[in-house]
């Protein structure tokens, strides 16, 4: 009996072998040395004997067993090859168990972290330093184009195709800029993995055809010829003196963003020194420093005619254009909107496309100097010089180009009243 329970130890098992086993023991497998399967009788007459693999190993001088798992849930060429990681983790210095354990926590981790989680990770993250505007937009696309196709599938997993797959749905419905921000912040989140060892790489940074997105330019609307902008001023001069036609006149006058001028206060209007300072709501986040709106004298005559009856507190602050629905409030972007589209049917003009207007026209038919229009628009100059000029900041020129743009639409008003009477 001993002589056939030691041949049985030595023989290289099979499948068949293991399956058809019924002798109670410990058999070899002979190929993975330390694994064996451990065969026990049942208590139960009729039931078949329990099988179960085991290896045995030593670490640190002490020998040691690990509990593979019961036959036939687990195999011979599974239980091998789990044995074969296991003595490497032995080689090592793991203990099997350790390693397992470790590998079970990681997966449960890795199940948890969903690509929903880390964008709210990666949201919170970059909070601080973004605008509420800008948090809204990345909640917005990830709400509506990403989480939907991956927030529930662990990070991990986050392969190159779920990815290429939400970037060309979008490029089918010709939502180019939406696809361009659905990719960088798809490669945000996973840059953010990927830097925390929770992904091994990011595949959005791929260079594949699928991920690349022709750049579409859009612009606003605008009046690009002189004689339709004199022909413009000509209806808006027949406007009512209220809050919503007045910032209107300004905002032709100056190449400022409306959201910007409806948001004009009057604490910072210097009607002395001629200019108006704010920070650029556009940009507050990372540069706090004022931009200098030069005021032509146009543009201070209107200001003044407003500051007579002007409604505000004890310390001299409140808005410019006060709403006419809600006092307290500024007037709205859209109102000017509509009141442009109203007495400019023919095209149709945004309110942002003025500053459009003021960077062609004033190029073109004044001979300013781009450097000095790209300022007055409070673009930041790119290439080497870039911070030098912002840091110039080229006042004089603005101030002295300011004026002759006002100027200029004077003359086009009366240019086109001359050309009406006629």
């Amino acid at each position: 009996m001993h002589a056939r329970e030691g041949a049985l130890f030595k023989r290289k098992l099979t499948d068949a072998f293991v399956r058809a086993l019924t002798t109670p023991g410990k058999h070899a497998d002979g190929e993975v040395p330390g694994l064996y399967l451990e065969v026990s009788a049942s208590r139960k007459i009729g039931n078949p004997p329990s099988k179960f693999w085991r290896l045995k190993y030593r670490l640190h001088g002490k020998e040691n067993r690990f509990s593979i798992g019961s036959y036939p849930d687990i195999g011979l060429k599974e239980a091998r090859e789990i044995a074969r990681s296991a003595r490497r983790d032995v080689a090592n210095g793991i203990a099997p168990l350790k390693a397992k354990t470790a590998k079970i926590e990681a997966q449960r981790l890795s199940e948890q972290r969903t690509f929903a989680y880390v964008a709210e990770q990666w949201m919170t993250f970059k909070s601080a330093h973004l605008v509420s505007k800008s948090i809204a937009g990345f909640r917005g696309a990830l709400r509506n184009h990403i989480l939907p196709a991956v927030g529930s599938k662990p990070v991990s997993e986050i392969k190159l195709e779920h990815v290429t797959a939400i970037i060309t749905a979008l490029r089918q419905q010709r939502l180019m800029a939406m696809a361009r921000r659905v990719r960088t912040i798809i490669r945000s989140i996973l840059g953010f993995a990927e830097g925390r060892g929770w992904v091994e790489r990011n595949v959005a940074l791929s260079n594949v055809e699928e991920l690349r997105i022709r750049h579409v330019v859009t612009s606003n609307p605008a009046i690009e010829r002189p004689a339709d902008l004199g022909r413009f001023l000509l209806r808006l001069d027949e406007c009512d003196d209220g809050s919503v036609a007045n910032a209107m006149r300004l905002l032709v006058m100056l190449p400022v963003r409306p959201g910007e001028l409806v948001r004009m206060r009057w604490e910072d209007v210097d009607l002395v020194g001629a200019d108006w300072r704010y920070v650029v709501s556009k940009t507050r986040h990372l540069d706090k420093s004022k931009h200098i709106v030069p005021l032509p004298e146009q543009a201070l005559i209107l200001l003044r005619k407003l500051r007579q009856t002007r409604v505000v507190d004890d310390k001299g602050q409140g808005w410019v254009f006060v709403s006419p629905v809600y006092p307290g409030r500024p007037i709205n972007p859209t109102s000017m909107l509509k009141s442009f589209q109203h007495i400019w049917p023919e095209y149709g003009i945004t309110a942002h496309g003025f500053r459009a207007t003021y960077r062609t026209i004033a190029h073109e038919h004044l001979g300013i100097d781009p450097i000095v229009l790209e300022l007055s628009l409070s673009h930041r100059m790119p290439g080497a010089l870039g911070a030098v000029y912002a840091r110039a900041q080229l006042l004089a020129q603005r101030r002295e180009a300011a004026q002759q743009w006002a100027d200029y639409l004077d003359l086009l008003r009366q240019n086109a009243a001359r050309v009406t009477t006629d």
